[in-house]
């Protein structure tokens, strides 16, 4: 599998790393990407979005070891698995930082802004 972090995954990690809170958060975040890496859709499969056929979003939690407080108060971090076995990480916020939280609905906005472009661009 091809994991793709979008521009707005790539700037959600930067405000994380600026906040000093979150030193650990790369190693936090390979441990999901090496799952994925591997094919195994780590998290839950997100119901309910509006999505073309044959893609998928899913939700994973993952502890922030920064500040040993496990998976509950951790990250949570959203990604989208297209049919051509390409990965894209859409976002991640922090469980404790409830302004960066998106819903259901921003979040089938971001797959169709950042993510659907690129696709044709790739090709």
């Amino acid at each position: 599998m091809k994991i793709i972090p979008t521009k707005y995954f790539q700037n959600d990690v930067r405000f994380y790393v600026r906040k000093k809170k979150f030193l650990k958060i790369d190693a936090d975040i390979k441990t999901v990407t090496d799952e994925l890496e591997q094919g195994n859709l780590v998290g839950d499969k997100m119901d309910g979005l509006n999505l073309p056929v044959n893609t998928a979003a899913y939700k994973v939690r993952v502890a922030n070891s920064s500040t040993n407080v496990g998976k509950s108060h951790g990250f949570r971090i959203i990604y989208y698995v297209v049919i051509d076995e390409k990965i894209y990480l859409v976002t991640i916020y922090s469980k404790k930082d409830d302004i960066r939280i998106v819903s259901d609905k921003q979040i089938e906005q971001l797959i169709k802004i950042l993510i659907e472009p690129e696709t044709p661009e790739e090709a």
